[in-house]
């Protein structure tokens, strides 16, 4: 194999790491994996990108053996799937912040399809990540993947990479930032809900002929909606934080797969 669409051997391989690296992100990416973008759009995304990305990777060496060839592009599929996974997970925290919600108002029996997953998901839940979504597009969060992706070439340079330990441990030291943000989102309706619930027991307590049930499940979706509707903001000054916090982890963990 010398000369492929007008590349030598070696460009090829270079390109073909590259098309993989990237392909195997955008699969993992929020928004950009999404079910409702054709496949054809997102392949023609991950060229797009590839292309332009190729005359800026300098040339590996040339791999002549099949075997080392597959390790490497296994290499650039795990690697495109750890920062993916990692990028993704701030989606998969806010998601559960509006579950949280939905739990405490009584909600989390009613479930619709998510169309980006095609999974079940709670009412507030869906809307949660929605309201995130158009967060991350209008505040552009998008674009630093994007960045990460080109940066990801400089901090882990073709053909192979390492999975030091540290990796792990900046993972999951992420995934408790992610935890945190849960909370801080849904705390506001949930802290409410909870006094209410509190409430609503004392009243149990005080008037036993009452029919807390009836009354009370009307009274937790007013409480919740109300409180949800005035904390809804909060997704508008926490969103670009986390967002650019994802930026920061995109970069700390390639950084611990250098070979």
């Amino acid at each position: 194999m010398t000369n492929v669409f007008g590349l030598t051997a070696q460009q090829f391989e270079t390109f073909l790491l590259i098309l993989v690296r990237v392909a195997a992100m955008l699969s993992m990416f929020p928004i950009f994996s999404s079910r409702q973008i054709p496949l054809l759009a997102r392949i023609g995304l991950a060229l797009a990108i590839s292309f332009m990305l190729f005359r800026t990777v300098p040339p590996i060496p040339l791999i002549t053996n099949y075997g080392d060839l597959a390790m490497a592009t296994l290499a650039q599929t795990v690697l495109g799937a750890i920062v993916g996974y990692i990028a993704s997970l701030v989606f998969v925290g806010i998601q559960f912040a509006g579950e949280l919600i939905d739990l405490q108002i009584g909600f989390a029996i009613a479930n619709v399809i998510n169309p980006q997953t095609q999974q079940n998901i709670t009412i507030i839940g869906e809307l949660e990540l929605a309201i995130a979504t158009l967060i991350f597009l209008i505040t552009d969060s998008h674009h630093l993947l994007i960045e990460g992706i080109a940066g990801s070439f400089s901090l882990v340079p073709l053909p192979f990479i390492g999975l030091h330990p540290i990796v792990l441990d900046d993972a999951v030291s992420f995934l408790s930032q992610s935890l945190l943000d849960v909370f801080r989102i849904a705390a506001p309706a949930a802290a409410a809900l909870f006094i209410t619930n509190v409430a609503l027991a004392l009243m149990a307590r005080v008037a036993p002929q009452m029919n807390v049930f009836v009354v009370g499940f009307p009274f937790q979706i007013g409480v919740g909606l109300i409180v949800l509707g005035i904390s809804i903001p909060l997704l508008g000054i926490v969103g670009p934080d986390v967002f650019h916090g994802v930026a920061r982890e995109m970069d700390t963990v390639m950084r611990g797969l250098r070979v």
